[in-house]
């Protein structure tokens, strides 16, 4: 039995947008604030963070990558890359090169 053109409408109308959450974005930006600030400081943690590698998976919620050179980081949520450009200092730097936390 054939639907209606109406009832196809309706159904494409109830479904809403795919937006990113505005809240959780902003919070994922002033938590990378935080950790950028805390880094400047250079905190004990900083030395046993280990190397990306070939087994290296982000996870759900994405990890917390440092470039070697400035010490900032950025989060990510693949690892689907060979090379990523720092967003504070502007490098070109090779995924086996970055830090990862967690």
């Amino acid at each position: 039995m054939p639907c209606k053109v109406d009832e196809i409408n309706f159904r494409y109308d109830s479904i809403p947008p795919k937006t990113m959450n505005t809240r959780n974005y902003q919070e994922q930006k002033f938590t990378e604030k935080i950790l950028n600030e805390h880094l400047k400081t250079k905190p004990k943690w900083l030395a046993t963070c280990g190397k990306v590698n070939r087994y290296t998976r982000a996870g759900k919620h994405g990890k917390f990558i440092i470039c070697p050179i400035c010490e900032q980081g950025g989060m990510v949520y693949h690892f689907s890359w060979s090379a990523l450009q720092c967003q504070h200092c502007g490098s070109l730097i090779t995924k086996n090169q970055w830090k990862v936390t967690g």
